[in-house]
């Protein structure tokens, strides 16, 4: 299939999807009803033909934000298209072409909002679809190897909303990861969303493994900082401790808890090792960590 072939037929289908409506997400529409005060249909159409006012602005964004349910109805066509970036001009050109009204449905019963897209958010839409970004060969071949066929597609488009990944080193380590992690199903996500957030944040750094000992530590050392808080708070309560010169920070146990024990089944499936470290606990005595039993009796100590 020629260029203008392929780029034709993307278009066609974003314009399918606009036409047929997208439906506001938990997060859209717990924005739109904390903004502007559970509005009813009619109430929203009045606001967003307010195109000065400057949540107007933010709402319009997040009503054009595509999801997962809409990348994937792409994925497939994109998958062998290798879009460069005039193709993407080109797509949202042929998109701009078309007169669209896009339905916006409300899940909790409120009704339908039918609006025009403008070419902004045409091109707002189309920008967040990634269309140009390209899966390396050797992960894609690692996810068909690995990941059951019923995931891959939604595999492929995390990593098309994900930061490219290029260098060898991380190549590699997901390769063993999608071959050697053996996670539940419906916690597969959970382990692929954060590998994929830690590595875009890995910079210039080549040790992933010290740099997952890091993430680990710092996590650990978030518990312990919880638990030193909740014996000081057993005594002085939040007004004191603030005189006194203490910082009193949330830390989200539950979510630390979660970040260690995926470090370490992700560390022991692909580098076959995880790293153990001396802490302070709260009663400011120190502890050695020798093995993973170890660390799971600290963790319910400092939990």
């Amino acid at each position: 299939m020629n260029s203008a072939n392929k780029n034709k037929q993307i278009a066609d289908k974003i314009i399918d999807i606009l036409r047929s409506g997208l439906t506001i997400n938990k997060g859209t529409q717990h924005y739109i009803d904390s903004t502007f005060s559970n509005p009813t249909i009619a109430e929203l159409d009045g606001l967003l033909q307010n195109e000065s006012g400057c949540e107007t602005d933010s709402l319009m964004e997040l009503l054009f934000f595509p999801d997962d349910s809409v990348q994937l109805q792409l994925e497939n066509l994109l998958e062998d298209a290798q879009l460069l970036q005039q193709d993407e001009q080109a797509i949202q050109a042929l998109v701009c072409d078309q007169s669209l009204q896009t339905p916006f449905c409300f899940p909790d019963g409120r009704g339908t909002l039918k609006m025009a897209v403008s070419p902004a958010s045409v091109n707002s839409f189309i920008d967040r679809l990634n269309l140009s970004r390209s899966l390396d060969p050797k992960i894609r071949e690692a996810i068909a190897r690995h990941v059951r066929r019923a995931l891959q597609t939604r595999c492929h488009v995390r990593f098309r909303n994900a930061k490219a990944i290029t260098a060898p080193h991380k190549i590699s380590f997901l390769q063993s990861f999608f071959e050697n992690l053996k996670i539940e199903e419906d916690e597969f996500f959970k382990y692929l969303d954060f590998i994929l957030n830690f590595l875009g944040e890995l910079k210039g750094k080549t040790d992933i493994f010290q740099e997952l000992m890091t993430y680990k530590k710092f996590y650990f050392q978030g518990l312990q900082k919880a638990a030193k808080l909740d014996v000081q708070l057993s005594k002085h309560n939040v007004e004191t401790l603030l005189l006194g010169g203490t910082r009193v920070a949330y830390v989200d146990k539950a979510d630390a808890h979660k970040k260690i024990w995926m470090i370490d089944r992700i560390s022991l499936a692909v580098f076959g090792k995880t790293d153990f470290f001396d802490l302070m606990p709260a009663d400011e005595q120190s502890i050695s960590l020798e093995n993973k039993d170890d660390i799971d009796k600290l963790i319910k100590e400092l939990g």
